[in-house]
């Protein structure tokens, strides 16, 4: 079942006040801090000064990290989709000075264009949603090292006048998942960043041609956290993984966002058994390489009971396995091809019950979950 409801299921978990979250202290942030900035930097002896017990863990990530590397010959797959990437991450790319007369169009309508010109350009999935501010960061943190066309680390930012945002999902290559936690689920990863990047800056300039602010969000450039906007979207869940879980691909999705002050009607929430299915199953919590994600119930997290993916430990293992691993989305019983078999199978697994339970342990005993794909794609030596 795929049930609207009026508020987003984590609305149910809130205990607490939901503070912004400071970009600068992600894990993607401090690495790039210490990676770009180095002894040298007061930005970097501020912010290690008070953060004293991180500086020797990114000392040891920085020191083994070096993502695709087990590619060998297959590596520039990799590189070469994060150099495209980050060049659309520059701020002329993701933002930019809206047209002087303003498109006139029925809000309903409007929303009606941005999704079927979205799925056009190639998003699986795009949703609407009004924006909380809660899920704006508070300053930027990713910068490339403050590179010429990216807003300096610890810029506040604003997106008070932004009153709506449009999350697109791209579903990643379900056969190159399938090799999770080796190097041709890394490329499957980079592919999926990179397409939204593209779909996400041409929506966006597209509304600003209409005479609108709008501003992409996508890995290269987030300003915003997308997984609860995509929750407000109504795209699907958050899991006990930390992603965002759809009906559709399950965990195997990448997602960005586009901002803006336009007029659009908005979609709502869904309710599709996550909650409950995630707390019988916890098949990524077993297969986890580096225990990242919890066992057991929900814990309080920044106001809200959630399942907390340790960063730390997850990003510990991308320098040892020197990939992005995705154990967690392979395993997912969710994200599976789309056979009428699985359709139907997601119709039971979204009613909640204990049969959920049972279903997970028969995925489990079908697809082998802790023996992934070793033998090379066609196309790769890896």
């Amino acid at each position: 079942m795929r049930k609207k409801i009026a508020l987003p299921t984590y609305a149910n978990d809130i205990v607490g006040e939901i503070k912004r979250f400071d970009e600068r202290d992600t894990t993607f942030a401090v690495h790039d801090l210490y990676r770009y900035y180095g002894e040298q930097s007061a930005l970097f002896n501020e912010y290690f000064s008070s953060h004293s017990d991180l500086r020797k863990f990114y000392e040891l990530q920085d020191a083994k990290l070096n993502l695709g590397a087990t590619g060998k010959n297959d590596a520039p797959m990799f590189a070469a989709q994060f150099w495209a990437l980050r060049m659309v991450s520059m701020e002329r790319f993701v933002e930019g000075d809206p047209a002087l007369r303003k498109t006139k169009m029925d809000p309903t309508r409007a929303s009606e264009k941005i999704k079927r010109i979205g799925k056009f350009l190639g998003a699986d999935l795009i949703g609407i949603a009004a924006l909380k501010q809660e899920w704006v960061y508070s300053h930027v943190g990713s910068t490339n090292g403050d590179q010429p066309g990216f807003n300096v680390r610890g810029t506040a930012i604003d997106l008070s006048t932004h009153t709506s945002a449009i999350t697109i999902g791209i579903h990643m290559d379900y056969d190159l998942m399938q090799y999770s936690p080796h190097f041709p689920e890394l490329l499957a990863t980079a592919r999926g960043y990179t397409s939204t990047a593209w779909v996400s800056i041409q929506l966006a300039a597209m509304l600003r041609q209409w005479g609108y602010s709008a501003r992409a969000h996508h890995f290269g450039n987030y300003q915003v956290l997308p997984v609860p906007i995509a929750v407000d979207c109504g795209l699907g869940e958050l899991s006990r993984a930390g992603y965002l879980l759809t009906k559709e691909f399950g965990l195997g999705l990448r997602l960005a966002v586009i901002t803006t002050d336009m007029p659009i009607a908005y979609d709502v929430p869904v309710d599709i058994g996550v909650q409950s299915f995630c707390e019988q199953c916890e098949l990524c919590a077993r297969y986890c390489p580096s225990k990242a994600i919890p066992h057991g119930p929900k814990q309080e997290f920044n106001g809200v009971m959630k399942w907390k993916l340790d960063e730390k430990k997850c990003y510990s293992y991308w320098a040892v396995n020197q990939t992005d691993c995705g154990m967690c989305m392979s395993v997912c019983p969710w994200t599976k091809p789309p056979t009428l078999f699985h359709k139907t199978m997601s119709k039971f697994a979204s009613i909640k019950g204990p049969h959920q339970r049972w279903m997970a342990w028969a995925d489990d005993l079908v697809y082998h979950n802790a023996k992934p794909k070793m033998k090379a794609a066609d196309f790769m030596d890896c």
